[in-house]
């Protein structure tokens, strides 16, 4: 059955207005809690999504996601808010999402970046993360973006200049071309961002151009500010004062710190049209190979259900000139730290959408071997699409203004926020359908204990011994990944309540089970099974309770009737 579900653009208080009344609405299916507190006083919601009159949202896996950790990354806050209501209306009606919210938890922090996120959809603003000032403790002086000719948007600019490094392109003068190896004879154009040189940087008769080094003033990063190879701000712009610096990245790992069920991740970003996984340090022979069978699966299923790209974070993003990767990322720090799968998607690829080549596609290193030709005809691409698609406000004329800085300059361009880096409003419904396939088999490919066959046999008056089957049927391991048992996260405990106990002990730990996928057509499935056993002493008819728990696995229980 399908069911209606809102696509859009969410202001903080659309936001949550939407999720209290939710939660108003499915009290057995969503609770609510604040993660943290950011500066400006906006509280951070996180939502757990289960049937709670199957168990508590503690004792069953779980899986996280969070969305709109960057500030003009709205569409995964859309996609996030889309994929909670889509679990909540589904339940009792679609059969594969009422088994995932029996089964599992679903835990959704729909925006990280509260304050950066709300300046962003309210003005023509565009920021990193968050608009504090960062990192220096007084604005600095030079070209801030801004406004200038009131239209709402902050687009760009051309002016023009002998030794300016753009041309107005031969097939569409709409397209500003890189001016061209030895190119002279035409008319060139700087093109940077609309802005105005900072009042307190004017000097003199200086020329305006000798003034303009971009003032960085919001330079926050909260995708570099985890702890996980770490940069610092001379290593990597916007890492922030040390790890965890900022409330609404330490509430979050403080949360993930509570929260061992915790199996799998992932992080809602925009743009590209791809899922990336681990690993972001080299090939993927840098992970054992449990763990790359296990990403590359996933990831291949997410590609098939999403049609977006399935890449790894080095794959797709390392050029060759870096030192370290994205330092202090999240997804590396669930992984490396947490041993959780960690996924990043980027939503939305302008670039495939338009035929155009790609980073999701073809990935950062290609892209840098791109011809100037083949670089302007991907651009024009671009812009045909908008034209083809009849996308509101997806081009802006370039329109000549009498600059208070710089006197004549054409101000104009490609929407850098809804086309760009967001889906224009009519995709964005298709983009939250493909993010929340991804995330729904994901989360069914969670760990699941169930308990198999309980034997009792009496060994003499009023004593019995006891054998308990536990199962994982879920796709993956109780530990989650490879990783994850490396780094000590603890395996299933097996309890047995209502008799004296003679011989063995409760809890007995019966360490991790493998998943099914991890399960070849050779061996048997040995790995996915354990046993606990006890000798106890009761009468006969004595009902006793025989429960296997694991962080990542979850809870099952039964009972056995001693005869």
């Amino acid at each position: 059955m399908v069911v209606q579900v809102t696509a859009k653009y969410w202001t903080y208080q659309e936001m949550w207005d939407a999720l209290n009344g939710w939660q108003e609405e499915f009290p057995e299916l969503m609770t609510m809690a604040v993660l943290a507190t950011s500066p400006k006083g906006r509280d951070l919601p996180v939502v757990a999504l289960t049937d709670h009159g199957t168990g508590d949202h503690t004792t069953k896996p779980a899986l996280l996601v969070d969305a709109n950790i960057h500030a003009g990354e709205v569409a995964g806050n859309a996609a996030a808010m889309f994929f909670i209501e889509r679990l909540l209306r589904s339940y009792g009606r679609q059969g594969d999402l009422t088994e995932l919210l029996s089964t599992r938890t679903i835990y959704v922090v729909p925006r990280l970046a509260v304050d950066g996120a709300e300046l962003y959809l309210t003005t023509p603003h565009r920021l990193r993360s968050s608009p504090r000032l960062y990192p220096y403790s007084e604005p600095p002086h030079g070209w801030v973006p801004q406004d200038v000719n009131g239209d709402g948007w902050i687009l760009s600019m051309r002016i023009p200049a002998k030794d300016g490094a753009f041309a107005i392109d031969e097939l569409d003068p709409r397209v500003m071309r890189r001016r061209e190896p030895g190119e002279v004879g035409g008319t060139y154009y700087h093109v940077f961002v609309e802005g105005r040189i900072d009042p307190t940087s004017q000097m003199g008769k200086m020329p305006a151009l000798a003034q303009m080094k971009l003032s960085r003033r919001e330079g926050m990063d909260f995708n570099r500010n985890f702890p996980i190879r770490w940069a610092g701000e001379s290593g990597q712009p916007g890492a922030g004062p040390f790890p965890l610096s900022e409330p609404e990245i330490y509430g979050l790992a403080k949360f993930v710190e509570a929260h061992p069920n915790i199996a799998a991740y992932v992080a809602l970003h925009t743009s590209g049209g791809v899922i990336l996984r681990q690993p972001s340090t080299g090939a993927d022979t840098v992970l054992s190979e449990s763990d790359r069978e296990l990403f590359t699966r996933v990831a291949e299923i997410g590609e098939k259900v999403s049609g977006y790209f399935a890449r790894s974070n080095y794959r797709a993003f390392a050029s060759g000139h870096e030192k370290i990767l994205m330092p202090g990322a999240a997804d590396d720090w669930m992984y490396d730290h947490q041993g959780v799968l960690a996924f990043t998607v980027e939503i939305w690829n302008l670039s495939h959408a338009a035929g155009a080549r790609g980073y999701a596609e073809h990935g950062v290193s290609e892209l840098m071997k791109r011809t100037l030709e083949q670089e302007h005809e991907d651009l024009r691409k671009i812009y045909a699409f908008v034209d083809r698609e009849e996308i509101e406000d997806g081009f802006f004329p370039w329109t000549p203004m009498d600059h208070p800085d710089l006197g004549p300059v054409e101000i104009g361009g490609l929407n850098p926020k809804y086309l760009v880096q967001n889906p224009p409003l009519r995709f964005l419904p298709r983009e939250c359908e493909r993010v929340s396939a991804f995330l729904e088999r994901l989360g069914l490919s969670l760990p699941q204990l169930t308990i198999g066959t309980v034997w009792s046999t009496e060994e003499g008056p009023g004593i019995y011994r006891v054998v308990a089957e536990v199962i994982n049927q879920g796709y993956l391991p109780t530990s989650s990944t490879a990783k994850g048992k490396e780094l000590g996260v603890r395996g299933i405990a097996a309890y047995i309540e209502g008799a004296e106990i003679v011989e063995g002990q409760s809890p007995t730990m019966v360490g991790h089970l493998d998943g099914y996928g991890d399960q070849g057509s050779y061996e048997p499935p040995i790995s996915q099974r354990g046993y606990a056993h006890w000798v106890v002493k009761a009468q006969s008819g004595s009902v006793l309770t025989v429960v296997f728990s694991s962080p990542r696995g979850g809870r099952a229980a039964t009972t056995v009737t001693l005869v």
